[in-house]
Parts: structure tokens; C-alpha cells; sequence
């Protein structure tokens, strides 16, 4: 179980910029915190840009094309958008680096996004593309679509790290994608708590060193809750150190391990 005060927490996906009173949460986290913030808008990535951070707070951006997305963006603008920031940081090491591409992917959970099939597919290999040609980490978006991802597979295991953010998938399937050569690391959040079997199932088998921690704030609610906050970080610690039977001290110590490896943080 984790000690009443941890020392490190990493937040592997989230959307900071739509979190109700984002600054004041992140001001008052009160133990070192790692996030990986993703923005899905232009405008969401300016304005993730100038937010200012008490010192143990160490934010990491990435932005991508969400494919719920599909038919309300402008997908070649958005793309070399994408590949205008990674150009100009390849060119001039600018600050504002790009730590990882996406959430990219596939979302089939409802015949309206069903419908924009050719979108997505357009917006996902884009952003891989733009992954192999810059040597940037892919976040993964995937519901009802898990096909895809081994469609996609001889390609993704060229990719330096994947995330398969929320993964809904079996701990077989988690297992296939591993083997497939894919360096893959799966996330979860509040799913553990809900009682997703899959989920439960994939947290309690899967090697630790491939496991990560996520909040999605402000989305992925419990029941009466009106958004996730950053601090529910900690309660997706505590279910972690409960399925995978550790100490907290060892989770905390692995999962900033892992964080730092998906992102290529030295």
C-alpha cells in the first residue's frame, strides 16, 4: 500500500488544459508529479504552453488528432501543424518540445464515429508517419477497433514507444501486440475501480515494466462525480499496489521508471 504522503506520482495521460481550476490542482499537488498533458487542438496546445509551475510539478507535452476528431477538423492543417512544431524543434531544439504524438487512433463505439472510418484512418497514419520520421513516442486511442492496432503492427513496432492509453483490451491481446515487437506500455485509470474485468485482468498479469498510470482527467469519471481531478492519481496508485500485490515504494519507483522510457526523458 502506498504511505500516507508518496513521494512520486506520473500521470502518463490527461488534458490539463480542460480541467475546471487546472492551475489552482496543480498548485496544490503536494507530492512530485510527472504528467504527459495531451492537446487535440491548436488552441489547446498554446495555451498548455504558458502555464506556470511550482517546481514539483514536471509537465510534458504532446498533441495529436483525436479520432473522434474525424469530420470536425481540418486534417492536412492539423497534420503539418504537428509537423511544423516537430520541424522546428529538430531544427532549433526550441523549449516547446513535442514529448509525443497523439491521442491517435481508432474510435468504432458509435455509428457516427463508425461513419468517419476514412477520416480516421487518414488521421492515424498521418501521426504514425509523423512518429517514424521524427523518432516520437505514439499515444494510442482505441474503442472497439483493437483490430486495427495488429493490422497497424508491423509498423508500430518501429515506433520507439507506444502507449495504448485506457487500454480495453484482453491481457491476451495486450500479451500479442508484446510479441508482435511492438515496445508497448499500457495505461489505466478509473476502470480498475469500476470493475472492468479486462482491465483488472490486464493490471494484475501484465509485467510491471509495462504497466503506466493515468487519470485522463478531466474525463473517465466514477459514478456522481462531476470530472476527474489530478489529484485521483493517487487513488490509481492504490488500486495498482492492490492488483499487482506491491508495495507502493516499488510502483512509484517503476512507473516513473517506465514514464521516463515512453517519453525519452534522461
Amino acid at each position: 500500500m502506498l504511505e500516507k504522503k508518496s513521494k512520486i506520482f506520473c500521470d502518463s495521460h490527461f488534458h490539463v488544459v480542460n480541467i475546471p481550476n487546472f492551475l489552482s490542482e496543480l498548485q496544490s499537488f503536494d507530492s512530485e508529479y510527472y504528467g504527459c498533458s495531451t492537446a487535440l487542438f491548436i488552441d489547446e496546445w498554446e495555451k498548455q504552453l504558458n502555464i506556470s509551475l511550482p517546481s514539483n510539478i514536471h509537465l510534458y507535452s504532446a498533441f495529436g488528432l483525436h479520432p473522434q476528431s474525424a469530420g470536425l477538423i481540418n486534417i492536412d492543417d492539423n497534420l503539418s501543424f504537428l509537423e511544423t512544431l516537430l520541424s522546428k524543434e529538430k531544427e532549433s531544439n526550441i523549449k516547446n518540445k513535442v514529448w509525443a504524438i497523439g491521442e491517435a487512433g481508432f474510435d468504432f463505439f458509435t455509428e457516427e464515429f463508425k461513419n468517419h472510418k476514412d477520416e480516421q484512418e487518414k488521421m492515424f497514419h498521418g501521426q504514425m508517419e509523423l512518429a517514424l520520421k521524427y523518432n516520437k513516442p505514439l499515444i494510442i486511442h482505441c474503442r472497439k477497433a483493437n483490430e486495427k492496432l495488429f493490422e497497424n503492427a508491423k509498423k508500430l513496432k518501429k515506433i520507439p514507444a507506444v502507449l495504448f492509453h485506457s487500454f480495453m483490451g484482453s491481457v491476451t491481446e495486450a500479451e500479442s501486440l508484446l510479441k508482435r515487437g511492438i515496445n508497448g506500455y499500457f495505461s489505466f485509470g478509473k476502470q480498475m475501480i469500476n470493475n472492468n474485468k479486462h482491465v483488472i485482468e490486464c493490471v494484475k498479469k501484465l509485467p510491471l515494466e509495462k504497466l503506466l498510470a493515468e487519470t485522463d482527467a478531466p474525463y473517465q469519471t466514477l459514478k456522481n462525480q462531476p470530472y476527474t481531478k489530478i489529484n485521483d492519481i493517487k487513488t490509481i496508485y492504490e488500486a495498482i499496489c492492490i492488483l499487482q500485490k506491491q508495495d507502493g515504494t516499488v510502483i512509484e519507483n517503476k512507473l516513473l521508471e517506465n514514464f521516463k522510457a515512453l517519453l525519452n526523458i534522461s
